[in-house]
């Protein structure tokens, strides 16, 4: 994916960005401006900077952060005894808060008549999506090693009758949009969107910073679910821009 996404950045910036043009340092467009904006996304809110890079691509790098959002589920888990297999369910919650980095370019292929764009680029940092908490009194100093089932996992029960989980993702995460707007107006301000996706890898989950091994199979439960569909993170993304100089 990695060497995919720098094929399509090298094959757009020398389409638009150096057509016909021997592009140098001394080239106007390069470096010549600088713009801030602030954004609402399903990545968080955040802030951007953007310079151009020539007449048809800008560059932009920034912070994305997400509050944090949480949300309660039971889950099911197991303990053993000399008598068998014995089953409970436990409340666990799941924290969404994270912060990351990306640096993205934006192609303009239509940059004289039009601000329309094409994104390409990556997502940095943040790999933690999601924290996963709980804890049980009745299983408090149980033998049998009790443990809760998280998609194919099971996270362990400590002594205290607690669970510590962390759902994460690559810590690089290669981006691809389509978006209307510059983050460098022609004015002083400029609204824009996009529509993107960042491409996640497949979910791995962790408990005391190890990473955890699957153990059942074909478990369909919801937080299987929700693993499976965060291979691909949707990015909506709502811009206000402003020039600095």
């Amino acid at each position: 994916m990695k060497k995919l996404l720098l094929s399509c950045l090298v094959a757009l910036i020398g389409a638009f960005g150096f057509n016909g043009h021997a592009q140098s340092i001394t080239d106007p467009y390069i470096f010549n401006h600088l713009g801030v904006s602030a954004h609402a996304a399903t990545t968080g809110f955040g802030f951007e900077l953007a310079t151009p890079v020539t007449r048809f691509v800008t560059l932009r790098a920034g912070a994305s952060f997400m509050p944090g959002f949480s949300f309660n589920t039971d889950v099911d888990g197991t303990y053993q005894s000399e008598y068998g297999t014995h089953d409970f369910t436990m409340n666990v919650k799941g924290g969404l808060k994270r912060a990351q980095g990306s640096v993205i370019l934006n192609v303009y292929p239509l940059a004289n008549i039009s601000s329309f764009y094409i994104a390409a680029g990556g997502y940095f940092g943040g790999s933690r999506l999601v924290d996963i908490t709980g804890h049980s009194d009745q299983l408090q100093e149980l033998a049998g090693n009790p443990s809760i089932e998280i998609g194919d996992y099971q996270i362990p029960v400590d002594k205290n009758g607690n669970v510590n989980g962390q759902l994460k993702a690559n810590s690089f995460r290669p981006y691809l949009g389509l978006g209307f707007g510059r983050p460098l107006p022609k004015g002083r301000l400029n609204f824009g969107v996009e529509l993107g996706v960042q491409f996640m890898g497949k979910m791995k989950l962790y408990t005391d910073g190890e990473e955890l091994t699957k153990v059942l199979t074909d478990n369909d439960d919801d937080w299987q679910k929700w693993m499976d569909k965060l291979t691909v993170y949707p990015v909506l993304k709502f811009t206000l821009s402003g020039r600095i100089f």
